[in-house]
């Protein structure tokens, strides 16, 4: 009898040696990638609404993107069979089956792009903007940053100004997700400013010492931004793989 090809080695969410969480974040682009047969049939129905051909492939592309991602890190579980739930502001969850540890994971995807992170038992979340999108970056910034950053937005130099606005925004958008809040948390309520290595710090806010955040471009083209809520434990590795699982 043919026997098909093992399953994929687990991948840690602990560093072997010190314990510390690792959060792993996979990205992919929507042209041949992705698989209506993993998704659950309402997955397949909301894919099936979308008007526009390259929305529907960049939903496929997320949705096939987060199971399989969690599946390399439980490989006994097929991605057919993770189950979802959202909480109270919509924020995805995992229903099932049960893991140890707990799995969390936030997606996230722009045109071109969808970005998945998979920690274990964190608070987190992920963005992905394209670089160089059409936005009125000052007053967007006056209209939903905290006056720090709208002034940081303004006083860039003209040609810089969208792309300090970018950082901003995708840092926001990754800490409402983490927050499981999405914009119900006032945007203006707190603040990301650059700390003595130049990398993202939360302030303004009652919680600031307790989150990581980490931000890189992708393939030149687009953002990424990840927060995490590590509390009092240990930095956490954010390990980026290269491509889908």
């Amino acid at each position: 009898m043919h026997e098909g090809p093992p399953p994929p080695s687990r991948l840690p969410l602990h560093h072997a040696v010190t314990g510390a969480p690792l959060a792993r974040v996979w990205s992919a682009a929507p042209d041949g990638y992705g698989d209506d047969a993993l998704l659950s049939a309402e997955e397949r129905r909301r894919s099936a609404a979308f008007h526009r051909e390259p929305d529907r492939r960049l939903h496929l592309a997320a949705r096939t993107l987060l199971r399989t991602a969690l599946s390399r890190c439980v490989p006994e579980v097929p991605p057919a069979v993770w189950r979802f739930t959202t909480g109270p502001y919509g924020r995805p969850e995992l229903a099932g089956p049960p893991t140890v540890p707990r799995l969390r994971f936030s997606v996230a995807h722009a045109p071109g792009r969808a970005v998945c992170l998979v920690c274990p038992d964190l608070d987190c979340g992920i963005d992905v903007e394209t670089l160089g999108r059409s936005v009125d970056p000052l007053r967007v910034a006056r209209a939903m940053f905290h006056p720090r950053e709208a002034a940081r937005v303004r006083d860039a130099p003209p040609e810089e100004r969208g792309g300090v606005f970018l950082r901003h925004w995708t840092l926001k958008e990754a800490y409402g997700k983490a927050r499981g809040l999405g914009f119900h948390l006032p945007p203006d309520s707190y603040a990301f400013s650059p700390d003595a290595s130049g990398g993202p710090r939360l302030t303004a806010a009652d919680d600031g010492s307790l989150w990581q955040f980490a931000q890189w471009p992708l393939a030149d083209r687009h953002l990424v931004a990840v927060a995490l809520r590590r509390g009092h434990g240990p930095d956490v590795t954010v390990v980026r793989h290269p491509g889908p699982p």
